[in-house]
């Protein structure tokens, strides 16, 4: 029997509460993987080395130091959970950092705290969050936004991951369906509702002509058709999963079915977030970083 592939996961932190939330984050999910590796990578940059060495002697000893320190609460909660970890400090741009070691590293994910993107106009100023996540191949794992205020404290390891996967028939939902199917390749125990926002019907004329039946009959249609490749996906892998259609806004509707069904984050497909036409304030996906009450993984396309 082949064993189950070994996930790297790539914790970057910067000694914030937030990074202490990703920290909690990926305790948590660590209880889950089974056998896997943990990186936990903290990025000095180049002013703020230069500003601590001056005049002081060892540079190496000193951003060994200044990584022990960003690093204490994190590593605090992940010993605590018994979560074996490797400790890299490095300097430099901590965007690029974090690209160049998923590389190097061959990381499966990225989990990271959500500070610089606590507000919307912040998108526009080069947080690292936001970078981050246009500049990675892999999936990555946002924690710590305002409105997440789900406990996030380690459980044991007889816990289930309840993830909301939210899919439109599109290339980038294949994508995060591929993402959860290799998660119960590796072991993870999953628990998956897969979901669908069917765009409503608008008030006025055709309401008028409709009834409430054969609208009810489209959205399920509509709702099925989006879904269908999902689930044949996830069937063909031997992944459960519950199947929900609503018509709503889709991110308040994601957001709200994964509080009603107690999930402990959602996964979704990214969409043009490589180009300028991603970078908006009315993307799904943005949005959904912003009002989810649990962590939200996006998987590039």
């Amino acid at each position: 029997m082949t064993r189950p592939r070994i996930r790297r996961i790539l914790l970057a932190v910067d000694g914030s509460v937030h990074a202490e939330q990703a920290a909690k984050y990926a305790a948590r999910y660590a209880t889950t993987l089974g056998r896997h590796d943990t990186i936990v990578l903290h990025v000095v940059d180049n002013e703020r080395l230069a500003e601590r060495t001056r005049g002081l002697g060892d540079a190496v000893a000193i951003l060994t130091d200044m990584g022990l320190q960003a690093t204490l609460g994190t590593r605090r909660i992940l010993d605590q959970a018994g979560v074996v970890y490797r400790l890299d400090t490095q300097v430099g741009n901590p965007a690029d950092v974090i690209a160049e070691a998923v590389e190097s590293e061959d990381v499966d994910e990225v989990i990271i705290g959500s500070r610089g993107i606590s507000r919307w106009e912040s998108l526009f100023v080069g947080s690292v969050a936001y970078k981050v996540m246009h500049q990675l191949s892999v999936p990555i794992t946002i924690v710590g936004t305002p409105r997440q205020e789900a406990d996030l404290s380690p459980v044991t390891a007889t816990q289930v991951h309840r993830a909301l996967l939210a899919v439109d028939g599109s290339a980038p939902s294949a994508r995060a369906t591929e993402y959860i199917s290799d998660l119960h390749k590796a072991g993870v125990a999953l628990e998956v509702d897969l979901m669908n926002v069917v765009v409503p019907i608008p008030q006025g004329f055709i309401r008028r002509f409709a009834s409430p039946d054969m609208i009810d009959l489209y959205y399920k249609d509509e709702g099925t058709r989006a879904l269908h490749d999902a689930g044949a996906t996830l069937k063909s892998e031997g992944v459960e999963f519950a199947e929900h259609i609503v018509a709503g806004h889709a991110a308040e509707e994601i957001v709200r079915l994964a509080a009603e069904r107690r999930c402990t984050r959602i996964v979704m497909g990214t969409r043009g977030l490589g180009a300028v036409a991603g970078i908006t304030l009315g993307s799904v996906a943005y949005r959904v970083i912003h009002l989810s009450p649990v962590p939200v993984t996006l998987v590039p396309c």
